[in-house]
């Protein structure tokens, strides 16, 4: 999948029938949720952005595009985000997409060929997105141009059929039995894994879900 640019940018003030408070409620969530996913901060915490703030968020054709085909749209006139909650979660999951990495783009990260990286997609080592037939791939997987440490047991513990965006969170919101008696609060998976941690303690946590 080609990732979305703004270099033919279409303003939104272009759809027919769509009013102003509509176009600007869809490309609130679309920015408040790349946003927060460019700073590892989970989706389920994020409010769409104040009206009056600064959007690079006037949406591109592209997304546009992307937005219509996972339905967005009604009749081409966007649903109100704010009040909609597939709608913000059809965002979400667009910014997610435009905000991880092509297998490409992983592989250089990693300093691996892309083979390599499409491998571990397939055993489960790394985290990805299918989409229109190519991989994107979640940055909160990786930090410092390496993968996460503990990443491959952990999602072999996670159900494989868990939304993109529930996975995501998972590994981002506090997580209640992630806390050691020196911690101020719980951890999210995420962290406790970066900070060195025992991996086993957050795999137990993933078996957990498939129980649930």
């Amino acid at each position: 999948m080609a990732k979305y640019t703004a270099a033919s940018p279409e303003s939104l003030e272009h759809l027919p029938g769509a009013s102003t408070a509509e176009k600007r409620s869809l490309a609130r969530w679309y920015a408040a949720a790349r946003a927060a996913l460019a700073h590892n901060r989970p989706l389920t915490t994020v409010f769409a952005m104040p009206a009056g703030r600064h959007l690079a968020g006037e949406l591109c054709a592209a997304e546009l595009t992307a937005l219509r085909g996972v339905g967005a749209f009604k009749n081409d006139v966007p649903v109100n985000a704010d009040s909609d909650p597939l709608l913000r979660s059809q965002a979400q999951y667009m910014a997610l997409l435009e905000e991880s990495l092509s297998a490409a783009e992983a592989a250089k990260l990693l300093g691996v060929d892309v083979t390599r990286v499409r491998q571990r997609l397939r055993e489960r080592s790394l985290y990805g997105l299918e989409y229109e037939g190519t991989w994107r791939l979640p940055r909160l997987q990786f930090e410092r141009r390496l993968v996460i440490p503990g990443l491959a047991q952990v999602l072999k513990a996670l159900p494989p059929d868990l939304f993109p965006l529930d996975v995501v969170d998972w590994l981002l919101l506090a997580e209640p039995e992630l806390q050691l008696e020196s911690d101020a609060a719980p951890l999210s998976p995420r962290t406790w894994l970066l900070s060195g941690r025992p991996i086993d303690a957050v795999v137990k946590v993933a078996r957990d879900l498939t129980r649930s």
